[in-house]
């Protein structure tokens, strides 16, 4: 009896952590280990019991001074534009400025304040998601602008050095706005040439946000 004991073979006992699924399975649940871009996602133990912080990231060098630059210069505008509407017309358009113009450009500081607050809150932010669609927006928003007070210039007849001026450092706030924007969603030259970068689901990248 001891002897057919002796020849029963052990029991395969299966070493889930020797896998290598089952390792990466592990190391995504601990949040063990970088990803490609440097960063390091925190657990899904964390994720679940309600953590904001949803992505412990490298930043882009220069990127938070981007964001409060950014920021400063839009408090600025808005409440030159609230106090001293006919001084940024004058220095502009290089022309007389209107009684009617007050309220509008008034107006204009009003909303303009409220991008300045939207900016000032991601600066703080480690959500990949919210950096990238506030730098988004300014994008947009410099781009509109840059178009229309063209436009504008050039069907008065009233181009001038400051308003150049002006347009030039909008566009050169467009080009780094897109280049950190480009870091972080993971537009590299590669996707731009096989036109990924218009089709790509970007979302994916926000999974572990």
């Amino acid at each position: 009896m001891q002897e057919k004991d002796d020849q029963r073979p052990a029991p395969f006992v299966k070493q889930s952590s020797g896998d290598l699924q089952s390792r990466l399975k592990t190391r995504k649940l601990l949040g063990v280990g970088e990803c490609e871009d440097g960063s390091v996602p925190l657990s899904k133990i964390s994720q679940i019991l309600g953590s904001d912080d949803h992505y412990i990231m490298n930043m882009p060098a220069g990127l938070r001074l981007w964001q409060v630059t950014t920021a400063v210069v839009f408090t600025s505008v808005s409440l030159l534009c609230i106090f001293f509407p006919v001084t940024i017309f004058n220095m502009l358009f290089s022309s007389e400025c209107g009684n009617d113009a007050v309220l509008p450009l008034r107006l204009f500081g009003a909303a303009i304040i409220c991008l300045a607050l939207l900016f000032w809150s991601s600066v703080k932010s480690l959500s990949r998601y919210i950096i990238r669609w506030t730098l988004l927006a300014e994008v947009l928003y410099l781009s509109l602008q840059v178009t229309v007070i063209w436009f504008t210039l050039w069907d008065t007849h009233h181009l001038s050095f400051p308003s150049l001026l002006v347009l030039v450092t909008m566009a050169m706030a467009i080009i780094i706005s897109l280049y950190f924007y480009s870091i972080l969603a993971g537009i590299t030259f590669k996707t731009l040439l096989r036109g990924r970068a218009l089709f790509a689901d970007f979302t994916q990248h926000d999974k572990c946000d």
